[in-house]
């Protein structure tokens, strides 16, 4: 065999290539999801609504878009495949919640709570979903009640 006819492969200079192409794909599937960074103030029985989105803006209508609590198996929200998914709805939100996707081909979601109960002051996260890459926000829902003193008589 003609070793000046065969071609030459640098095993250093084949891997950092391989190296640079994997970093390449990497950075660039990344996901940023950016929350609201002061809590949100909501009244028992009002709505109120939780803002997240994409940075930089990227279409976001083919992505996972989660809502959750503690867990992320249970679900406030969930939109995939161009659609809500109201199966892995935890029962307590079903009917309570509008999933405000106007802004979605800019990567900008909101999720309206209506008929904000005590119990759900907690943290939420906001967690986009493409292929492998995902990121979340992280919001604080803070709610307030009023207080009635009962009259004495």
């Amino acid at each position: 065999m003609d070793t000046a006819a065969a071609p030459h492969f640098s095993l250093p200079g084949s891997l950092l290539l391989l190296l640079l192409l994997s970093l390449r794909a990497l950075v660039s599937a990344q996901l940023t999801v950016v929350g609201p960074a002061s809590p949100i103030l909501a009244m028992v029985g009002e709505n109120t609504t939780l803002h997240c989105h994409l940075s930089p803006e990227k279409n976001a209508e083919d992505m996972e878009v989660r809502w959750f609590r503690s867990q992320f198996s249970a679900a406030v929200f969930v939109y995939k495949g161009g659609r809500e998914r109201t199966e892995e709805q935890m029962e307590e939100y079903r009917g309570r919640i509008t999933f405000v996707n106007k802004g979605i081909s800019r990567g900008s979601v909101a999720l309206v709570v209506h008929n904000v109960t005590a119990q759900e002051n907690d943290i939420y996260h906001c967690h986009f979903q493409e292929g492998w890459s995902y990121d979340k926000a992280i919001l604080r829902l803070v709610v307030a009640g009023l207080a009635l003193e009962a009259e004495v008589t």
